[in-house]
């Protein structure tokens, strides 16, 4: 029996096979708020594959999710910015050098986030809010790479990525206190997502106009965007933001007056954050909210 020989053309198809398996298994836990094991997945993977027959398609989805986990963990964890920013920027590169216009936009999109999210970090570990920053430069990148990303989107015709771009340029807007255009790209990410079916999309939005309803003291909608937020992000099975929509309605509830239902959602979040390792996390937003609350009342 004479040996099978095989090509590269053929380990490189066991590597697309065996990545986008990796994939599968990463986003998964990702989903399920196990961000530490989607990390050690995607991270092994990318250290497995150096040098090896792997198409660049296959090497950017890679990058491309590993900076979407990275991106996450960073807003719910802090530390350091380093690897997040270089595994995004080694995406562009690719895309660019093989015109993956695709690749691209969600590579523009992604730097988007983290520039915003690295941000927003930074101030809150200085004991600063994100509100009211424009004067202080605060978010430029961030929105210079959204409007990048926007605009190669629209050309590309990706409904999930014009409403997720739009999204991200509406918290920039939110940030700097121009609540109406921010308000006006919200609901655009919205509309958008509504018109073709996306679910998950319309989690971040409603969250997001559940402040703005806030800032203008509307409890009644605040309430009804807090509800959506949580209700689209359970049904898209999203885990790791979860706490983050109990704790707005925990803080909705408490302003009504409602402290059985303020509860139980204090309760849901802190239940949530401790499966998934948020703990320390959501007691600092807790004790943020809760700082908050008693400036207002000597006020």
């Amino acid at each position: 029996m004479q040996p099978s020989v095989f090509t590269n053309d053929e380990l490189s198809v066991y590597y697309t096979t065996a990545i986008d398996a990796l994939c599968k298994v990463a986003r998964l836990s990702f989903f399920l708020g196990r961000i530490g094991d989607a990390l050690h997945v995607l991270g092994t993977s990318l250290h497995l594959i150096e040098g090896g027959e792997v198409a660049q398609k296959d090497r950017l989805k890679l990058l491309l999710l590993y900076g979407t986990v990275l991106t996450v963990d960073h807003l719910l964890h802090g530390g350091e910015t380093d690897l997040m920013f270089s595994t995004l920027l080694q995406a562009q590169q690719i895309a660019e050098s093989t015109q993956d216009q695709q690749g691209r936009a969600n590579a523009l999109s992604l730097l988007g986030q983290a520039h915003c999210y690295a941000t927003t970090v930074a101030i809150r570990k200085s004991g600063a809010v994100p509100f009211g920053t424009q004067d202080q430069g605060k978010y430029e990148e961030a929105l210079a790479y959204q409007q990048q990303a926007l605009d190669l989107q629209e050309a590309l015709h990706d409904t999930r990525g014009i409403s997720e771009s739009h999204f991200y340029i509406g918290v920039v807007y939110q940030f700097w206190q121009q609540n109406e255009v921010a308000r006006e790209h919200f609901t655009r990410a919205i509309q958008i997502a509504e018109e073709v079916g996306y679910v998950l999309e319309q989690a971040e939005p409603h969250r997001h106009l559940t402040f703005d309803a806030l800032f203008k003291g509307d409890l009644e909608a605040a309430l009804t965007y807090a509800k959506l937020a949580l209700s689209f992000r359970e049904a898209g099975g999203f885990r790791p933001y979860q706490p983050l929509d109990h704790l707005t309605l925990w803080d909705i509830y408490q302003k009504i007056g409602d402290m059985n239902k303020a509860q139980f959602h204090l309760q849901q979040a802190s239940t949530l954050a401790e499966e998934m390792g948020l703990s320390t996390f959501v007691s600092s937003l807790i004790n943020s909210t809760n700082h908050q609350g008693v400036q207002k009342e000597n006020a």
